[in-house]
């Protein structure tokens, strides 16, 4: 087959896959966008919409009560001013009568220039003037919180809404009362103004009646109107604090208790109130969610009926590229064809026709790879092989001429025999296999001849069965491995050096190992020669283990090469693996039945 094995094929996404996701992706995304949408205009607008007329009713109200409130204002100085000195004079019948009459004469003149108040006065001492004739007025006034602040003296002046029937326009009164000190700046009694105001009344009733709850609070934060009664003439809030949490002219919606309220207020500059709207718009968001509901079902289904159009529509047109896609996946990689063309659509076809010359190019450049492989294989190893001899001749001839130079001929004799002996093994390129007993006498021979260059009598121990002596093995596989013992593992040791060598099968695979008991390599260096990132530090170990690694990867390929294992100052361990060695017949003619049975076993040591 043309792609890689079902076994280890990354799973992917077909277009159709892709094209639902897509679709799918966009109805979220448009349901996404008209939730946010819907959900702005239908609350924030809605919201906004009702906060901004709640607060322009507020001013409506402060508007209507400013010149009333004004004229109260104005009305209040001149009772202050007439009645101060008698209400600061002795007590007795004369200044009571005294104060009834002037009374009289000054609710006289507030209804001939057609103003409609009330004036109480109610003294510390008990004595009560009214110029109403229902007692009640002052007996109610006196019941409040508001007057109990006039009476310790605790406020100087102050604003309250009062009335009886919150049902009944004709029982509300604005009330204006100011407190009366002597000379010595004692408060001594109260005076309280009271005027009817039925269009402020009117509009305040009317937003009662709506559910709202209405307050008004003076500029020191006393409610001075509630609908709940019981709440006027109470300490609500500082200014500062109130314009901190809510702003001046402006709506918020809150949370009070389980309700949703929007709280709309009005500040007016010249008197320091602030009126207050509270109005639960529970059923105002319940709407906006039905709204929202609505919209967003008409959003989805026309979602889903555009993506459904949409994925029906690109599905046909994707229809070619599938099939071609499948051909192509069915088609095996070791016999490439030619696909039939398809006409309907131009990417198609311009799609196949490449790849119809591409089928043909593959080909061509197959052939030509195969040939020029096989041939850079050849060289390649040809050419590591040839490293090896004339740098083993080099060394082991230098010793012999420095021996001699030193006056050891004996030495430099024995030298040269082991080294004729050693040269018996042919060193051409053209052979490439040798038995193992020929490699193992080669190791035999290349080890007497380390002991004389270096004076170290180092042990050899060969554990391979000899029922597997005749098995071929590629020539000089063992030397370079041998050597690195030399050079590295007994560099700084002289006595007790001993080297062992065994090999086996683990299923297709034959293994050599050869162990010494040297100094050992550190983590570090292990490291760098297992990932083939090292550079020598020696000389004569240029080509050692790499050599040995490119030959067998050459040869055998898969998982071939060498593996070495170490502990630092007890022993290395080389392993020799080639691999699928039972399986390349132009290599091994014949494996006898005997040496089938030997097994490998990695002891690591």
């Amino acid at each position: 087959m043309l792609n890689i094995k079902p076994g280890f094929r990354k799973k992917r996404k077909t277009m159709s896959q892709t094209i639902i996701a897509a679709s799918f992706l966009c109805i979220v995304v448009s349901v996404t966008i008209a939730v946010i949408a819907i959900t702005y205009f239908t609350f924030h607008l809605v919201l906004e919409e009702k906060g901004e007329s709640r607060v322009d009713v507020l001013q409506q109200i402060s508007d209507s009560n400013t010149i009333n409130r004004m004229n109260m204002v104005n009305v209040m100085n001149m009772v202050y001013d007439d009645f101060y000195s008698v209400l600061t004079a002795a007590v007795s019948d004369q200044t009571n009568t005294e104060i009834d009459h002037m009374l009289d004469s000054t609710d006289t003149l507030l209804e001939h220039i057609g103003m409609d108040f009330t004036i109480d006065i109610v003294m510390n001492d008990h004595r009560e003037f009214t110029t109403d004739e229902d007692k009640s007025n002052i007996e109610s006034l006196q019941s409040t919180y508001w007057y109990i602040r006039h009476y310790s003296g605790e406020t100087d002046t102050s604003w309250n809404l009062r009335f009886w029937d919150v049902n009944d326009i004709s029982t509300y009164g604005l009330s204006y009362g100011r407190t009366v000190y002597d000379l010595d700046g004692l408060p001594i009694g109260v005076i309280v103004i009271t005027t009817e105001h039925e269009a402020l009344f009117r509009t305040f009733q009317e937003l009662v009646r709506n559910g709202a709850r209405v307050y008004i609070l003076d500029q020191n934060g006393i409610i001075i109107c509630h609908t709940n009664a019981q709440r006027v003439g109470n300490w609500m809030t500082s200014m500062d604090a109130f314009e901190k949490e809510y702003g001046y002219n402006s709506y918020r919606i809150i949370q009070r208790g389980d309700e949703n309220v929007i709280l709309a207020n009005y500040h007016d500059v010249d008197s320091g109130w602030i009126f207050v709207e509270e109005q639960n718009i529970d059923s105002l968001l319940q709407e906006g969610i039905m709204v929202i509901w609505r919209c967003l079902t008409v959003v989805v289904l026309g979602c889903l009926l555009a993506g459904t159009l949409a994925y029906l529509r690109v599905r046909r047109v994707t229809r070619a590229l599938v099939e071609f896609t499948d051909q192509i996946s069915n088609m095996p990689a070791d016999r490439l064809s030619d696909l039939p063309l398809n006409e309907e659509y131009e990417e198609t076809f311009v799609l196949g026709s490449t790849f119809n010359g591409m089928i043909h190019r593959i080909r061509d450049l197959i052939e030509d790879i195969r040939i020029r492989e096989a041939e850079k294989q050849r060289t390649e190893y040809d050419f590591l092989q040839a490293q090896i001899n004339p740098h083993f001749l080099n060394n082991t001839l230098l010793a012999v001429k420095s021996l001699i130079a030193m006056g050891q001929a004996d030495r430099a004799s024995r030298m040269m025999n082991q080294l004729v002996e050693l040269l018996h093994i042919p060193s051409t390129p053209e052979i490439q296999f040798v038995t193992l007993e020929e490699e193992l006498h080669l190791v035999r021979n290349y080890i007497s001849i380390m002991n004389c260059r270096t004076e170290k009598d180092v042990d050899f121990f060969c554990e391979i069965a000899e029922k597997m002596f005749s098995i071929p093995v590629p020539r000089m596989i063992l030397q370079p491995i041998v050597g690195n013992s030399f050079f590295h593992g007994f560099a700084e040791r002289d006595e007790g050096c001993k080297i062992w060598m065994r090999a086996g099968f683990r299923g297709n695979a034959l293994y050599i190992e050869v162990i010494d008991n040297g100094e050992g390599i550190t983590e570090k260096r292990l490291a760098e020669v297992s990932s083939g990132n090292y550079r020598s530090d020696r000389l004569h170990h240029g080509i050692g283990l790499k050599n040995v690694q490119k030959r067998l990867r050459i040869i055998y390929g898969g998982n071939s090469g060498v593996r070495v294992k170490s502990e630092l100052g007890k022993f290395t361990s080389v392993t020799v693996t080639m691999d699928h060695y039972r399986e390349l017949k132009h290599v091994i003619k014949k494996i006898p039945d005997a040496v089938k049975e030997a097994e490998y076993e990695d002891n690591g040591s």
